[in-house]
């Protein structure tokens, strides 16, 4: 029944047969090497696999009026898809030309009213003209120059290491021998590598199936598997067992009911707790292998109490990364509360396990320190969408490892050990030039911490809690025009109405009169605020999407201030 009404479709199949799209809702591209990397690997592990499928996911869309999939979830692995296609189309063109023809049908089609050929995947409006210029070129795109998008630099990566796996493919092979080799590529790609397409009828629907797909895991039952195969294995020792899980679930039964640390798919909090306990004491696992390293590290009745001791106190510590007001912070300075407060606001699920090795571990000056440190982080990688990342996840488990072992004891030396995931001043300042945001809290944060920078008060990163009852967040380009704003197309609206040069705070009482008025309307109560930033944007003469952008420039070397490694 499941698999007449959700049918497993090639991706490839799927990028022949629709045209689709990516909302300027959506953002820009952003996988990494290692990603890309990841899906090709997945893909050669299917080649050499005897199953007849190789499951890629889901993917979720909302079909327009002409049949366009607007894509929800999934343009990374659909573009990603594309670029090797293209790739290995270009390699085939000078020995295999029919075979190569056959795979524009992958990526472009004629559109009779156009009268052109238009991909057959359009990406948003920052990363579209780049993306299709490429695809179709037998050549790669050129080292691009350090002021290039943070989405264009990881497209142009994407191309590059597609086109060395095409030749990787073929390195066993001689010429002749390169179109047989690439045919059962493609064939996998088109048939084998499938996927779940989702095509429903509203955003909202969209969002709730994405939902639901991702709250069919059965890893909350880990948490019984842990405790009954503990229990099981304490001998005569069980009762002391009992206690110490006991005392472990009642520190965590604060966080249960709250949002702070729950993931998407609703996880048992104490699930998320030994995950991350289990990481700080040995490393990186992964979320389905809870019970499997439980198991590995606690094997007769002494293994089992002493596994459970750690857990227990590192159940404490876990607790307080969570509430900067725990009686365990007094002794410590005002500026760790405040790093604690937006740590949490950041809610960046890969920091805890390192997060709570640090509260354990180190002592008042450097774990103050740290977690100072951790807010810099926590916004540049949050610019630079980076926090989900792979590798982010992994590197944060090795290092909260270390920290617990005793191997790092100083911030110095945890910055070295992050310095390969840590968005550098120059990757943060171009990332920054260009974000977009959608939530007012985070938008509000850093337009106030750049104000307090600009008004060299101290700790600009931090916002006081009183500051949101005061100050509101203002789109200079509102999200609905009007007609009032008749030098940004449509397109261009969408792209830039959340860019973060586009936004300023202003008193509450002044916004809600504001809303879709003209600029010179706006700019007239813009000059009598007490923002200095937004003062600013009074002295304007129009503002375009140009404005913006020099606004956003310049604001990037302000947020180089507010948060400096």
């Amino acid at each position: 029944m499941i698999e007449s009404s959700f049918p497993q479709t090639g991706i490839g199949a799927i990028l022949k047969t629709f045209r689709m799209k990516v909302s300027p809702r959506q953002r820009d591209y952003r996988w990494r090497e290692h990603h890309v990397k990841t899906l090709f690997e997945d893909l050669a592990k299917a080649m050499d696999s005897d199953d007849q499928e190789y499951f890629l996911g889901t993917i979720v869309s909302i079909p327009d009026e002409d049949g366009v999939l607007d894509i929800i979830d999934g343009q990374h692995r659909l573009a990603t898809t594309s670029i090797l296609l293209s790739r290995i189309r270009a390699f085939l063109l000078p020995t295999e030309p029919g075979i190569a023809k056959s795979l524009e049908s992958f990526l472009s089609e004629y559109d009779r009213h156009q009268r052109s050929d238009v991909n057959k995947l359009k990406l948003n409006l920052t990363d579209n003209d780049f993306f299709g210029k490429w695809l179709l070129s037998p050549d790669l795109p050129p080292v691009l120059p350090d002021s290039a998008s943070l989405s264009h630099k990881r497209l142009r990566a994407a191309f590059v290491t597609a086109a060395n796996h095409v030749k990787a493919i073929v390195a066993t092979v001689n010429e002749k021998g390169y179109g047989d080799k690439l045919n059962k590529w493609i064939d996998l790609i088109e048939k084998k590598a499938t996927i779940i397409l989702f095509r429903v009828p509203s955003r909202g629907n969209a969002y709730k199936m994405f939902e639901t797909l991702n709250d069919r895991g059965l890893r909350t039952t880990q948490a019984d598997l842990v405790k009954n195969y503990l229990f099981g294995r304490a001998g005569d020792r069980e009762a002391e067992a009992m206690h110490s899980w006991a005392k472990m679930v009642g520190a965590l039964s604060s966080l249960q009911s709250e949002d702070a640390d729950v993931d998407d798919d609703k996880d048992d909090i104490t699930v998320i707790f030994l995950r991350c306990a289990l990481m700080c004491i040995g490393g990186f696992l992964r979320k389905n292998a809870v019970y499997e390293r439980v198991q590995n590290e606690a094997k007769g009745p002494q293994t089992v109490i002493s596994h459970l001791a750690q857990l227990e106190s590192l159940a404490r510590t876990y607790e307080r990364t969570f509430y900067q007001d725990h009686e365990f912070w007094k002794p410590y300075p005002d500026s760790m509360r405040y790093a604690i407060q937006m740590i949490n606001e950041f809610d960046i699920k890969p920091f805890r396990p390192a997060l709570v090795a640090i509260a354990d571990k180190f002592d008042v000056k450097e774990a103050t320190k740290s977690f100072q440190f951790f807010v810099s982080l926590g916004v540049r990688m949050l610019i630079a969408a980076s926090t989900r990342s792979g590798s982010v996840e992994e590197t944060m488990a090795k290092v909260a490892a270390t920290i617990y072992k005793g191997e790092i004891k100083t911030t110095a030396k945890l910055k070295e050990a992050l310095a390969d995931i840590t968005p550098s001043d120059g990757e943060f300042s171009t990332a920054f030039e260009t974000a977009t945001l959608s939530k007012g809290p985070l938008a509000r944060y850093y337009l106030r911490s750049m104000e307090r920078v600009v008004q060299q008060t101290h700790y600009p990163w931090f916002v006081p809690v009183e500051d949101k009852d005061l100050m509101t967040l203002e789109h200079v380009l509102p999200e609905h025009s009007d007609g009032n704003w008749p030098q940004f197309s449509e397109e261009e609206h969408a792209a830039y109405w959340r860019r973060i040069g586009n936004l300023c705070l202003l008193p509450k009482s002044l916004n809600c009169d504001l809303r879709s008025a003209k600029e010179k309307e706006k700019f007239a109560v813009y000059k009598d605020v007490p923002y200095e930033l937004t003062r600013q944007i009074s002295e304007v003469k129009h503002w375009t999407k140009e404005t913006i952008a020099e606004r956003q420039k310049g604001l990037s070397k302000l947020a180089l201030k507010a948060w400096p490694l």
